[in-house]
């Protein structure tokens, strides 16, 4: 096995050239290159400087570029604001709408509700104003028999009217039947002459004290038919036509 002896030796005479790095600024087109500036020690290869011409001329660029951004930024705010402003009286013309249809709606609906109250009002009206009527004529009525059951107990011939208003009611009868309350029975008999005067055909008159009709009043029978002459009787025929009821 050989060893292998290296020997290093000095070099001299040997000469380091530094290499330019590349320029970061790129080169004009249409640009001659010019003779680069020295800057300290070093000289900057592959760099030119922009002519006056280039200058004004990207300026101008610049400036037509700058005039179009704005003018395009003018041109959006201008259709943006015209937009929400479009927006804006669209959206107010239908609130509007809207809201003069809901109010028309509430009016109708509110007429509806008032007039079908009004017809309700009306009718309770016309019930109460029924009812006290009728509660009127009733109260009327409980006076007038009050009336003329104090009559009554001042006056014992008014049975005797009664009798003879009956008598009008048959005609061609000789024989009839007088009912009275047992209190006008005797009063009644001894009057008998005088009924059966009251009377063209009238041979015969029985006289008969009955508790189920009221003093004052009388029911008078005969073959041609029966006449109720009772005060209670005649009192209802009376509410019955003033309440439009039937005869109870």
């Amino acid at each position: 096995m050989s060893n292998v002896v290296r020997i290093w030796k000095p070099v001299r005479n040997v000469r380091l050239e530094q290499k330019a790095a590349p320029s970061p600024f790129p080169i004009w087109e249409n640009e001659p290159v010019t003779e680069p500036q020295r800057q300290g020690p070093m000289h900057l290869q592959g760099f030119a400087a922009p002519s006056a011409a280039s200058v004004i001329k990207r300026k101008e660029v610049e400036k037509r570029e700058e005039h179009h951004a704005r003018s395009f930024d003018d041109g959006y705010r201008q259709g943006w604001e015209a937009g929400i402003e479009e927006g804006r009286r669209i959206s107010q013309v239908e609130y509007e709408t809207r809201l003069s249809e809901e109010r028309q709606r509430s009016i109708i609906k509110a007429l509806v509700q008032l007039e079908t109250l009004m017809a309700s009002i009306k009718k309770e009206f016309t019930h109460l104003q029924s009812q006290s009527e009728e509660i009127m004529m009733r109260f009327a009525l409980s006076i007038a028999e009050l009336v003329v059951k104090r009559q009554v107990r001042l006056d014992n011939t008014i049975v005797l009217a009664q009798i003879k208003e009956a008598l009008r009611r048959v005609v061609g009868v000789e024989h009839i039947k007088v009912r009275v309350h047992p209190s006008d029975e005797a009063m009644v008999r001894e009057q008998r002459a005088t009924i059966m005067a009251n009377s063209d055909s009238l041979r015969d008159i029985v006289i008969e004290g009955d508790p189920k009709v009221e003093a004052g009043g009388c029911i008078l029978e005969s073959d041609s038919g029966n006449v109720d002459a009772r005060l209670s009787t005649q009192l209802k025929k009376i509410e019955a036509a003033l309440l439009d009821s039937p005869v109870s």
